[in-house]
Formats: C-alpha cells, sequence, structure tokens
C-alpha cells in the first residue's frame, strides 16, 4: 500500500507542463494554477487487496494560496512564504494512514515537502508487512536536501539539482497539481522531467501524459449525469514510491456545476485519482 498511498497523493497533491519534450521556459510562463484561493476536496478512498478484500477511507486535500505568510512542512516553518500549500490526511478503516504536506512557489518551483505514511501489510500484498515511512525533502541553493526514516533506518544528505529554471526538478507531492495544471488552450501533449527519487537518492525520469481529453465520464454509475474531464496519465521511471505504474487523474473540465450533489465552482478539479489497486473517488468540494 505504501506503493499506492504515497505516489497517489503524492498525492497527492500534486502536476505541471503539458507541451511535448522538456521544458524550455519557466514553469509559470506555460501553466496556470486553476486552485481556488482556499479548497478543500474530499475523497472516498478503496483499497482492494489480492484476495478482492476491500479496505476503505477517506482522503481530504486542502490547498491554499498563502501571500507572504508562515506555513509548517512537517513541523518546520517556512516564513515570508508566498505560493501554495498543500496539506493531505488520508486513513483507512484498518489503520493506515498518510500524512503529506508540500510547499511551492506560484512559479512552480518546488520549496518543501514532508510525508509520512504508517501502513499495514497483509501477506501476498504490498507491502507484506507493516511499514512506517517518513520523507522530509527542501530544496536551496541549487541543492535538494533530504531526510529519510524506513522502518527506523534513517538516511540524510544532499544532492545538486541546478537552478530550476534550467532543470525544473519537481518534488513527488507536485505531481497532482502538476497534472491539474496542464491545461492549456485544450492542447496537451506530454512533458518529461525529474523527480526526486528515494529508491536511490537521485533523480529520475517522470512522464505525463494525456490519456483521453473531453471526454464525457460516468463517474458515479450510468444513473447520473457524467461530466466532462480529462484523463491524465503520470508515470514515475523507478521502482519507490510506486512500482512505476502508471496512475491516472481524472479532470474535471466543467466548473459551475452541481456534480451528484457536489458544487464544482472550478474547473480542472481531480475526480478520480487511480493507482494500482488503489482509488481515490470525490465525495466533497468546496473552495472560496
Amino acid at each position: 500500500m505504501k506503493k499506492k498511498i504515497l505516489l497517489l497523493v503524492l498525492v497527492i497533491v500534486a502536476l505541471s507542463a503539458l507541451l511535448a519534450g522538456c521544458v524550455s521556459k519557466p514553469p509559470h510562463k506555460i501553466l496556470s494554477d486553476p486552485w481556488a484561493n482556499n479548497e478543500v476536496i474530499t475523497y472516498n478512498v478503496t483499497r482492494t487487496l489480492s484476495d478482492k478484500t476491500v479496505i476503505k477511507g477517506t482522503s481530504t486535500t486542502t490547498t491554499k494560496r498563502v501571500t507572504d505568510g508562515t506555513v509548517k512542512v512537517g513541523g518546520d516553518e517556512i516564513n515570508n512564504f508566498s505560493g501554495t500549500f498543500v496539506d493531505i490526511v488520508t486513513t483507512l478503516e484498518d489503520g493506515s494512514i498518510m500524512e503529506a504536506q508540500v510547499a511551492f512557489k506560484s512559479s512552480f518551483e518546488p520549496i518543501a515537502s514532508y510525508k509520512k505514511t504508517s501502513v499495514k501489510g497483509y501477506e501476498n500484498n504490498s507491502p507484506a508487512k507493516d511499514t512506517v515511512q517518513i520523507t522530509k525533502i527542501s530544496y536551496k541553493e541549487e541543492k535538494c536536501f533530504y531526510e529519510t526514516d524506513f522502518d527506523g533506518v534513517k538516511k540524510s544528505g544532499n544532492i545538486k539539482v541546478g537552478k530550476w529554471i534550467k532543470s525544473p526538478f519537481y518534488d513527488n507531492l507536485m505531481l497532482y497539481h502538476i497534472a491539474r495544471s496542464s491545461y492549456i488552450s485544450n492542447n496537451f501533449s506530454s512533458l518529461t522531467t525529474k523527480v526526486f527519487s528515494t529508491a536511490d537518492y537521485s533523480m529520475k525520469t517522470l512522464t505525463i501524459a494525456s490519456s483521453a481529453l473531453n471526454q464525457v465520464y460516468k463517474v458515479f454509475g450510468e444513473d447520473v449525469d457524467g461530466i466532462k474531464a480529462d484523463l491524465i496519465s503520470i508515470k514515475l521511471n523507478q521502482t519507490f514510491p510506486g512500482s512505476g505504474t502508471p496512475f491516472t487523474a481524472l479532470i474535471s473540465r466543467e466548473g459551475n456545476k452541481n456534480f451528484n450533489g457536489i458544487e464544482l465552482k472550478n474547473e480542472r478539479v481531480p475526480l478520480i485519482i487511480t493507482e494500482g489497486q488503489m482509488e481515490y473517488k470525490i465525495s466533497a468540494y468546496s473552495c472560496d
């Protein structure tokens, strides 16, 4: 389950540019940030085990725009911060939890992130035994600083990443927001960039691509009206976190719509996020 929860809302969270090939311009010249100043999205979560047992839960993603304020990422204060702050809390009925925060500038330059997962293991599943994992990442002085604690094994250090404007190394927790921000005048192709991997503490390739654009999806079944949305596929070419299997985000294209009792005031609201045996389906939305 660490593979699923960590990648998804890392989640959640969190994606960036929709141009073919590499990013040659600053992200803020390419992307848009469609979320409101304050936004809360709640999801019903299911984890399906190999024997078809379904474990249910909930996940809440809170996104805030901040101007010259203070935010806490993993308990550490970031002062005089301007940009977007995201907080994610996921809990399952078997006691598994994930909490995560990420802060990035309005230019989509990552500042810091934190995630902690406590996941119950099941035989013949992943993970097969209970795990507790903590990751803290921050970016400064053209370096990525990391601290990890995986089941009591601790590591820390840094790697040089260069100026973001030349090499936009996105933090994993920004992936969700990169996908949301990838809407450019109805045109979408793909993005290849780098993200930090705790598999070997190096940068790994990330690919974001469209799967199906501007289609009508029956999110809540055939008896409920559909909604126009884009299906975005995100793949990390690494083994942790995530198996390398693409996860998908179904992003709405219709705003000001009452959708199955959920009032969507903005476009680009993630409706369903899936990765492997994990699924997050929207159940409530609010913004101002």
